[in-house]
């Protein structure tokens, strides 16, 4: 959604539907002004300063556990190939109420779970953990149904909300 209705100037996006770190090792997707490329292949031939990372909502049906650690691979993996950057774990945005009422896997509950667990491989001086879900709640703990149409993703003008957020909360590091 942010690289479709809120893209970043000069950011590469190594994004697909469905992209899960079970999904990593092998994935073939084409990147902006670089080509087809796997994730690996594109840390290793390009130097970023800021890597993002948004995974797990589409790992919710497979074990916890398993996720948990294929998930702290994959930060091992980034910070062996790209040692100077930092890296930004990105919460997973949360789902409606109805949504998480009516689902046993991408409910509320099993969200927040993965997100304390992946938030705890933040160290905060080179890898770092955020959350925008409070600008999308609805003030119990659910992303308002107003932003969503599918009760799971948001409406596309509020990638530009998310967007401004990223700006506002930028990680910068200090200089040593």
């Amino acid at each position: 959604g942010l690289k479709t209705y809120a893209p970043k100037e000069g950011a590469t996006y190594f994004v697909s539907e469905g992209l899960n770190v079970y999904k990593l090792d092998e994935q073939l997707l084409n990147v902006d002004n670089i080509g087809k490329t796997t994730l690996k292949d594109l840390l290793k031939n390009n130097k970023f300063g800021k890597i993002y990372i948004m995974l797990g909502i589409n790992e919710l049906g497979y074990d916890f556990n398993t996720n948990c650690i294929k998930y702290k691979q994959l930060i091992s993996l980034i910070k062996e190939l790209q040692p100077e950057s930092i890296i930004v774990i990105h919460g997973n945005l949360r789902v409606t109420k109805e949504k998480s009422e009516s689902d046993k896997l991408f409910n509320n509950t099993n969200i927040n779970k993965f997100n304390e667990a992946i938030s705890k491989f933040a160290d905060n001086i080179n890898t770092i953990y955020i959350d925008v879900n409070p600008i999308f709640d609805d003030g119990q703990g659910n992303l308002n149904s107003e932003y969503s149409g599918d009760n799971v993703h948001l409406y596309g003008n509020y990638y530009a909300d998310w967007s401004k957020w990223l700006d506002a909360n930028a990680v910068v590091r200090e200089a040593s």
